[in-house]
């Protein structure tokens, strides 16, 4: 490569100091943020993409998309940024190497290795998938390698890198896959424009050169191939682009010495010829998952200078033929939940002033089917919140009353080739949800709880104090779920799914087991999913009972007193919906065909689809409270839309509200008009709450939202309201017009100050500073100020989750914050004290 230019900037917040790469798609660059010192990386598109003006317009239009892709193992894009002729994707800087390195290293893996490092990846497209991408190029190459501390018991943890002999702690290699941002902006050029950029040869799904638009299954195809040159150290086809093109269309793979049965077999069908035949990604994450502990200690087969000889496949690849049009992924189908009422997920767009970019993240919906529950990979912590704040929008942690929640959809073939299409959310239907979100420039949590009353789960429930204790910590965990009264959260960790009661004095988990994914049911038990299609419910005190509703239905959400899901229907089209009670009950029946939905404070928001209504229903009822003609929204409530409809369900049980171009409609909780108030409202600037409102209170929110500057917050409590005024580039906020003496962050923090509400005793609750994946700093603060003094009250480190329920022999409410690094990270439950 030739030397690299001079540093340069990109717009006004980041600076490329040196390039250290050049690809078919452009140019990849080492730099920061001017105002911080953490290393990202940044992809700068080559000149020939940038004149094209559909991949200009895709660029603007999938930032939100791109920036939505968490998982611990893919490389999150952190921005998406256009200055004049440069187009830049901004994304996490990993230095360790790449698959392809490793590979040539050690040649054929272990197949424990395979499976654990192939898990991993499978989880990372599995979250890219959810976000409606498809990768298109998945290689060695594109899989880069981070390393995280052991701790025990990974068969990845034998595959090290610079650890010299006789160090006491080794470096885990951690997979992330790359890259996948490139193939959605560029999804616009044809293949003769991009000969180099919609795959290698070597791992190319036979359909990718067809006329149809490829599937998912292609990405699967990819990673099999990727799979199959670990286990013996070569491709299973080799040779000039145009013989290879043939052979994946034509051959069949042989199998290589040494391969064990289930490793092997699963190679196989994620290869076939035909896309429909080939396993979901879902599937083949837990496959490998499953058979790590079987393959434990079995050598690596021989590493292969050449493949083994091909045969001629009983099912070629026919480009002329035209492929059966893939069902369309229902929107949310129980057989693997990942993000429901109460499910702790990524959501990049979440309210936030970071930078001086405001983010919404939003709420989404989960497929169920009887068996078992899963959610998908984890992207950083994610916990509880309290009501009132900004809801959800888009993915991510749902936390406090008055938020929303995420939710995710499945659906596609049959058996071994159905596909489900997860988003991990936080959605604890009025209950605990926590929404978390990363942002622009650096990480920011968001959570929100979800509560029917100013309960345990509200902020203001918290009570006075100038001190914190800690007593509860839950280490080095990932993808938590809140249950929907708060009492309890599910979460992943050393490969088995946990589930902890909060109002005990111990961290001992009441279940532990195999669970895909964890949603909230009644009260605070969990449904547990599984890829096979089956949903199991998991009681708050670990006894496990089966699902009241028929397999496929559609799960809506929960509410500490019921659990919601909408009938299959015919062709996984919807059906009815129906709460069911904790006894597995049915408690009511709406009639219509409903498959998606998100449920807060006692309220259902959903949409009709014969009718072609948006619906606010009662969720203790399924009475139809309020409706109005519209378009179905997109993915079934899976958009970075806050307001579906333009209807607001955050702002507790005795009122909603609906938004429209000229103001917003307050209801009470019965449907009836309760007045309105003229404005322009947006979803990326709005008020923060502590505690539920009335009809009177949120007119008064509205009113003082319609006059405030985008840089002011009005903060609400029990006590009236706040109003916050945050100055980015100062980094310092003013309450009333009084500073706040709020922590100060050194440069490379970046400036982060979030409102959360009104404490019971007149405090403002903030978080500041800006998330750091070192294990060693905190990054976040939650702090307690006076609006009156300006001084603290008192502080925890960490990013705030939301307030959980008084263990067994206390009576107030308690904070719980996330700590550590951004993919696995420790819940930490702490009680506020006098003195």
């Amino acid at each position: 490569m030739s030397q690299s230019p001079d540093p340069r900037h990109l717009g006004s917040s980041y600076i490329m100091e040196a390039r250290i790469g050049v690809g078919a798609q452009g140019e990849v660059w080492r730099g920061r943020r001017t105002d911080a010192r953490e290393t990202l990386a940044f992809k700068v598109l080559r000149a020939e993409l940038v004149e094209n003006p559909d991949v200009v317009e895709r660029f603007i239009k999938e930032r939100s998309t791109l920036l939505r892709v968490r998982s611990p193992y893919v490389v999150a894009i952190r921005d998406v940024v256009i200055e004049g002729s440069t187009f830049a994707i901004v994304m996490d800087y990993v230095n360790g190497g790449d698959l392809r390195d490793l590979l040539r290293v050690h040649g054929s893996l272990p197949p424990a290795q395979v499976a654990s490092l192939g898990t991993r990846i499978a989880q990372g497209l599995s979250a890219v998938h959810r976000a409606g991408v498809i990768h298109r190029d998945i290689k060695p190459a594109n899989v880069l390698l981070s390393s995280r501390l052991s701790r025990g018991g990974d068969p990845a943890e034998t595959v090290v890198v610079g650890v010299a002999p006789g160090e006491e702690v080794p470096e885990t290699v951690v997979p992330r896959l790359a890259d996948f941002g490139v193939a959605r902006i560029c999804d616009t050029f044809s293949a003769s424009h991009l000969t180099g950029a919609i795959g290698t040869p070597l791992y190319m799904a036979p359909e990718i050169l067809s006329l149809q638009a490829p599937t998912s299954a292609a990405d699967i195809y990819s990673l099999g191939i990727m799979l199959y040159e670990m286990t013996c150290g070569t491709t299973p086809f080799v040779g000039e682009p145009a013989q290879l093109l043939s052979q994946h269309a034509r051959r069949d793979a042989g199998r290589p010495l040494g391969v064990p049965d289930p490793l092997w077999e699963l190679i196989a069908s994620m290869i076939s010829k035909q896309p429909d035949m080939r396993p979901s990604i879902e599937d083949v994450a837990q496959r490998l998952d499953v058979m790590q502990s079987a393959l434990a200690g079995l050598p690596a087969a021989p590493r292969l200078a050449s493949p083994p000889q091909s045969t001629a496949s009983l099912v070629p690849y026919d480009w002329d033929a035209l492929p059966p049009a893939e069902p369309a992924a229902p929107p949310a189908t129980l057989p693997s939940p990942s993000a429901t009422s109460a499910t702790m997920a990524f959501a990049p767009d979440a309210p936030t002033l970071v930078g001086g970019q405001q983010y919404v993240p939003g709420p989404g919906q989960v497929p169920l089917s009887p068996g078992t529950a899963g959610t998908a990979g984890f992207a950083a912590p994610a916990l509880p919140t309290s009501p009132g704040g900004p809801s959800p929008a888009a993915s991510a942690f749902s936390g406090q009353p008055g938020s929303q929640y995420p939710q995710a959809a499945t659906g596609g073939p049959q058996a071994g080739a159905r596909r489900r299409w997860w988003r991990r959310r936080w959605v604890a239907a009025v209950a605990v949800v926590t929404v978390l979100a990363v942002v622009g420039a650096g990480a920011t949590w968001w959570y929100f709880f979800s509560g029917a009353e100013i309960d345990n789960r509200w902020a203001a429930a918290l009570p006075a104090g100038n001190g914190v204790r800690e007593e509860l910590r839950y280490s080095e965990v990932s993808e938590p779920v809140a249950s929907a009264d708060g009492a309890t959260i599910a979460f992943q960790r050393d490969g088995k799914k946990h589930l902890v009661d909060l109002t005990k004095s111990t961290t001992t988990p009441v279940w532990s087991g195999e669970c895909y994914k964890a949603l909230p049911w009644v009260g605070g038990s969990m449904l547990c999913t599984q890829t096979s299609d089956e949903s199991t419910v998991i009681g708050a005190t670990g006894k496990t009972s089966k699902v009241p509703f028929s397999k496929g239905s559609f799960y809506i959400g929960a509410t500490p007193e019921l659990g919601i899901v909408s009938d299959k229907g015919e062709s996984s089209d919807g059906g009815p919906m129906r709460g069911y009670d904790a006894s597995g009950k049915e408690k009511w029946t709406a009639s219509g065909q409903y498959k998606g939905g998100r449920v807060a404070n006692g309220f259902i928001l959903t949409y009709e689809i014969k009718s072609r209504q948006f619906q606010v229903l009662s969720a203790k009822t399924g009475e139809v409270l309020v409706s109005e003609r519209g378009e179905q929204p997109d993915s079934d409530f899976d958009e970075d839309t806050r307001f579906p409809g333009g209807f607001n369900i955050e702002s507790g049980p005795e009122v909603f509200s609906r938004v429209t171009s000229s103001g917003a409609t307050i209801y009470k909780a019965n449907g009836s008009e309760a007045g309105t108030v003229s404005g322009k409202f947006s979803e990326k600037h709005w008020w923060a709450a502590s505690a539920p409102l009335d009809a009177s209170a949120l007119k008064d929110a509205y009113s003082s939202l319609a006059k405030a500057s985008s840089s002011t917050t009005p903060v609400i409590g029990p006590g009236g309201t706040v109003d916050v005024v945050v100055d980015k580039s100062a980094c310092t906020a003013k309450a009333g017009g009084k500073k706040l003496a709020l922590p100060e962050f050194s440069q490379s923090d970046g400036c982060h100050i979030r409102p959360i509400g009104l404490l019971s005793d007149g405090q403002v609750l903030v978080e500041v500073g800006e998330y750091s994946s070192s294990a060693s700093d905190p990054g976040n603060l939650v702090v307690a100020v006076s609006p009156d003094t300006g001084k603290v009250g008192w502080k925890v480190p960490g990013a705030y989750g939301g307030t959980v329920p008084p263990a067994k022999d206390q009576s107030d409410a308690r904070l719980l914050v996330a700590q550590g690094s951004s993919y696995f990270f420790d819940l930490v439950v702490s009680r506020i004290t006098s003195k």
